[in-house]
């Protein structure tokens, strides 16, 4: 709404505060959602950077006792046992909601105490260790894609927030507020008028008398 498509009268004038009123309450609340956005994406960025040191940790453990392995029983045993592995990893995946922000949810469906499940023929204590240590980076990883998969819709939701307050702050509200001013001045100068008439015809009619 703006001064040039709108009718300087009181109805409107009403209108024009109420939409201003709902505007600047809408920001407030835009504003608030922001900032606990803002909040959890400095926590998400801190969770996924832990995550990503201790996943690159686990991984490093995990490479060097499976060249240990390598080392005690060859290459090419260790990947005959591989193969021969039916273990799987298997992840649930579901949604939630941060402030209306839909996002990921991932979780490792796995053991706590798992055993590697080759028999243990040609095989080594490394071996085993290697076989715990990656398995247990499943969960790292789980982990890892649910932190940052937060990290980047949260990022977006609070882009588009703040894109939305900055429309209300530098488009909407000053043109409501300007029309506003503009209808009140308006009226103002036609009460004047009315006065002035008011008065003029007042004094006529008092002079003919």
């Amino acid at each position: 709404m703006s001064s040039e498509n709108v009718s300087p009268t009181r109805i409107n004038l009403i209108q024009t505060k109420k939409t201003l009123s709902l505007a600047e309450s809408g920001r407030e609340v835009l504003e608030r959602k922001r900032d606990i956005l803002l909040r959890e994406l400095r926590n998400s960025i801190y969770e996924a950077e832990r995550t990503r040191e201790e996943l690159l940790a686990a991984l490093a453990k995990a490479y060097q006792s499976l060249r240990e392995a390598n080392m005690a029983k060859g290459s090419e045993t260790v990947a005959s046992v591989a193969l021969g592995s039916s273990a799987e990893a298997n992840y649930l995946f579901d949604y939630k909601s941060i402030m209306g922000v839909a996002v990921p949810s991932v979780e490792f469906q796995g053991e706590s105490d798992v055993k590697p499940d080759y028999g243990f023929a040609n095989t080594s204590v490394e071996l085993d260790k290697s076989f715990k240590q990656f398995y247990n980076v499943l969960e790292l990883i789980a982990d890892l894609a649910r932190a940052e998969g937060t990290t980047f819709q949260i990022a977006n939701d609070v882009r588009r927030t703040q894109r939305r307050v900055n429309a209300l702050n530098y488009v909407l509200i000053p043109r409501y507020r300007k029309t506003a001013k503009w209808i009140e001045q308006v009226l103002e100068e036609k009460d004047r008028e009315e006065f002035v008439r008011t008065k003029i015809i007042k004094r006529v009619i008092k002079e003919r008398k």
